[in-house]
């Protein structure tokens, strides 16, 4: 079960790296994937129940994927504090505009996918 569920996301991801590379789409591979993954579940191709439990143990474990980033941020600490604003500045303004744009995708989704009930209602 888990193994189909993994195969299944790392799917989505692969045809994200195609559809990057093959199309020159300037969006990192992942979230090509990521996006496709999520308009597969809006339409109903893929059902929740088939990805849900490894993803709620990726998630689980997310942590363990920070490990190497946060030691060698600490082998950098003096060019980091030299930096500090030049740094600091681009990255809380990146994370402003990911929140909203997060945010505006999530509603569309769920804006998308009660229109696609509707019409499945509707049928």
């Amino acid at each position: 079960m888990y193994i189909k569920q993994l195969f299944i996301l790392l799917a989505a991801l692969f045809i994200g790296f195609i559809a990057s590379e093959g199309f020159g789409i300037p969006l990192p591979s992942n979230v090509i994937g990521l996006l496709l993954l999520l308009f597969a579940l809006i339409i109903g191709l893929i059902k929740l129940k088939d990805v849900e439990d490894t993803a709620d143990f990726i998630i689980k474990h997310l942590a363990l994927f920070f490990v190497a980033p946060t030691v060698g941020l600490m082998l950098y600490f003096d060019l980091i504090k030299e930096s500090f604003l030049q740094i600091a500045l681009p990255l809380f303004g990146s994370i402003i505009i990911g929140f909203f744009v997060a945010g505006k995708v999530t509603q569309l989704a769920i804006n998308l996918q009660i229109k696609w009930k509707k019409r499945r209602q509707a049928r």
